[in-house]
């Protein structure tokens, strides 16, 4: 386990390790295009789960980047991150305020 670089287009991810001076995003090396950096929280769906890669491509698209989302209503409880589509858009309107601003 450890941080992963992701190519959401070939749907594969590297797994970087915890060697944090050497964690960096890199280029797919199927396609060339730039792959995204990752948490260790992350795990990556199966290569032919597409549907499960669209709803990570959606979640990172509006901010979630599989940081730590916590529960407003019980103290010090992580959320789990969605597995549907419709879970992640529920799940985007409910955490607006915890999504990475870029």
């Amino acid at each position: 386990m450890g941080h992963k670089n992701v190519c959401f287009d070939c749907r594969k991810s590297q797994n970087l390790g915890s060697d944090f001076d050497n964690i960096r995003e890199s280029k797919c090396p199927e396609c060339g295009v730039k792959m995204k950096l990752m948490p260790h929280r992350f795990r990556p769906p199966k290569k032919q789960d597409e549907r499960k890669w669209n709803v990570v491509k959606y979640l990172v698209s509006e901010g979630f980047e599989y940081q730590h989302i916590y529960d407003d209503e019980i103290i010090n409880t992580y959320v789990p991150y969605p597995e549907t589509m419709k879970q992640a858009k529920e799940f985007i309107t409910k955490y607006a305020k915890q999504k990475i601003k870029s």
